[in-house]
């Protein structure tokens, strides 16, 4: 067999092959390109081919950083690649990543931890912190309703009909102007739970992204009496929809509007033709008390699914640079307990 690296430039041809993939992910999709873009970064889609034939490929970006400059591949490769063709694409990463001056590069790859020896073998090493979500929770949107429904947590079952027989309201926006709530929202809720939020501008910038082609949807759910409650923004990119950014206030406790937004998500992805969708980043089995995600990994696991381990980030040095920033990261790391 002979690999060759090629660029695509056609999105056709690079949305006709995620088309073919099992989970379609958002970070691998050419409007993240986009959103990358649009923040001053670079990106380009790389095309893994076994002569004429496409087998696989990664969304490469870029990323400037103070501690440091790398090019990542966002939950990528993707594709069926024997071992020798992903050494044809690590050979072309290292090599535009020398020219181009970058000081390593940084792969999350959404696989299990079976692919991690084709990784250390080319020269990787554990990344000191995470970039995505390396925990995932996923739910197989192909039952029908009522048995997904019956599937779920029963304290999530009733609660989302209690919600629905009080008169909680669900509505969708596919317009940017009801982030402006949901940012509201959001500041309230990472000053409640003591976490670092995405910024409004990058919020805005990834929804814009997507929001072309109707794939990004922002949730708002209202309580009986008319208070906005709970928000969240989800993507829906072919198979797989991505439950991104969330936020709620909790301020009935007798009717939590977050589950009843949750359903309503999920019936969007089911009309949508969705086959997954993905609850994003949950707390490792095991994990304290103390991580940042062990509140929330029992509200989402509570809908049903299954877990999903992926593959630690993997760092590929190329420049002595390097060790300033995985310094900066390890220390960074341990701040945030996770």
């Amino acid at each position: 067999m002979s690999f060759e690296v090629k660029l695509i430039t056609k999105k056709e041809t690079w949305d006709d092959f995620l088309e073919t993939q099992t989970y379609t992910l958002m970070t691998q999709a050419w409007e993240y390109g986009d959103f990358y873009k649009s923040q001053g970064e670079e990106a380009w889609v790389l095309g893994v081919y076994d002569k004429d034939t496409l087998i696989g490929g990664a969304m490469l970006v870029s990323v400037h950083a103070k501690r440091g400059n790398f090019l990542f591949l966002p939950y990528g490769p993707i594709g069926e690649m024997p071992d020798e063709a992903h050494s044809v694409l690590f050979d072309y990463l290292k090599k535009k990543g020398k020219k181009e001056g970058y000081h390593f590069i940084r792969v999350s790859p959404f696989e299990d931890e079976s692919v991690e020896k084709t990784y250390e073998k080319y020269g990787f090493r554990h990344a000191p912190i995470h970039m995505l979500a390396e925990t995932t929770w996923l739910l197989d949107l192909s039952p029908q309703a009522e048995d997904l429904l019956k599937a779920m947590n029963k304290n999530h079952r009733n609660l989302i009909r209690r919600c629905e027989r009080d008169g909680v309201i669900i509505k969708s926006f596919t317009d940017k102007k009801a982030l402006e709530q949901f940012n509201v929202l959001h500041d309230e809720t990472a000053k409640r739970h003591h976490f670092v939020r995405f910024s409004d501008s990058y919020v805005e910038k990834e929804f814009e992204a997507f929001s072309k082609e109707k794939q990004a949807v922002v949730f708002h759910a209202y309580l009986p009496d008319g208070r906005l409650d709970a928000a969240a923004v989800v993507y829906y990119y072919k198979h797989m929809a991505s439950y991104r950014h969330g936020a709620s206030l909790m301020l009935d406790k007798k009717h939590p509007s977050s589950y009843a937004l949750q359903w309503a998500a999920l019936n969007e992805g089911k009309k949508r033709g969705v086959r997954y969708y993905n609850f994003w980043g949950i707390a490792p089995k095991g994990a304290d008390k103390k991580h940042p995600f062990f509140g929330i990994t029992h509200f989402k696991k509570g809908f049903g699914g299954e877990e999903k381990e992926l593959t630690p980030c993997q760092d590929l040095p190329i420049s002595c640079r390097y060790w300033i920033t995985w310094a900066i990261e390890t220390i960074r790391r341990i701040k945030r307990g996770f």
